[in-house]
């Protein structure tokens, strides 16, 4: 009888125990906080969403212990592409966390349809460091304006890849290496990229290569073979290392 006794009061300690800690809406989360506030009111909809939901319809998830916090996590990465990183955490008794980074525009790229004469453009993005698309835009003309267009056939998609890091990286080093005013970048291939400058005329780069290497090759030309007939040219070839060519 007293094995009973204790057994049945286990039970109801651990029944007492499961609801302050689960159905209690002492430890519910009552208030979501987000951090930068610039994304709060659409962050706080996805979170709110999910805290609304119940598990087998009968566990609420907004039990501080239950916050389903990798699903919301990959949500708001789903839903905003213009976030990077969410990192979400809990105080107690009611508090939830989240913590969001936004991808940073580092230029324009834009779908095109190449043509024999101009690139025919379809459509831009911002385009961050890592090679990501994440919001729609217009192509601006100017000199503090990195635009890159790209020969992509498929439907460009929000959030997705459409330039290698290293692509990007070279197109960065590139630009801030070259005395040259530019128009546009052109990735026609990894090992092809293509420069077309104010004057009119374009310089192949190969990407695989350095950067640096390719364009004190660049400068040695303009200086030493080309000098004041740069006005003339249609194209300077850089892409086999350790040569130049141009036209």
């Amino acid at each position: 009888m007293k094995r009973i006794l204790i057994s049945l009061a286990f039970f109801c300690l651990l029944a007492g125990s499961a609801y302050f800690l689960i159905w209690s809406p002492v430890l519910w989360i009552k208030e979501i906080e987000v951090r930068p506030l610039a994304s709060s009111v659409s962050v706080k909809e996805i979170v709110q969403e999910n805290l609304d939901e119940k598990i087998w319809q009968v566990i609420p998830q907004k039990s501080f212990l239950l916050v389903p916090l990798e699903k919301i996590r990959k949500e708001i990465l789903e839903r905003f592409p213009e976030i990077k990183e969410v990192v979400i955490s809990k105080k107690i008794p009611n508090l939830l966390i989240v913590e969001v980074s936004e991808r940073q525009s580092i230029g324009i790229w834009c779908q095109t349809e190449s043509t024999t004469t101009e690139p025919v453009i379809r459509q831009c993005f911002c385009l961050d460091k890592e090679g990501i698309i994440f919001r729609e835009s217009p192509l601006i003309s100017g000199s503090f304006i990195l635009n890159i267009f790209n020969f992509k056939k498929e439907p460009a998609v929000l959030g997705e890849k459409v330039a290698s890091p290293e692509m990007v990286d070279f197109i960065l080093k590139t630009a801030q290496g070259l005395f040259l005013k530019i128009d546009n970048f052109e990735i026609i291939s990894p090992e092809d990229l293509r420069v077309r400058t104010s004057d009119g005329w374009q310089i192949y780069f190969n990407p695989t290569y350095s950067a640096n290497r390719q364009i004190n090759a660049l400068k040695t030309v303009l200086k030493e073979k080309i000098k004041e007939n740069a006005n003339s040219l249609e194209y300077i070839d850089l892409r086999i290392d350790g040569r130049v060519y141009y036209k």
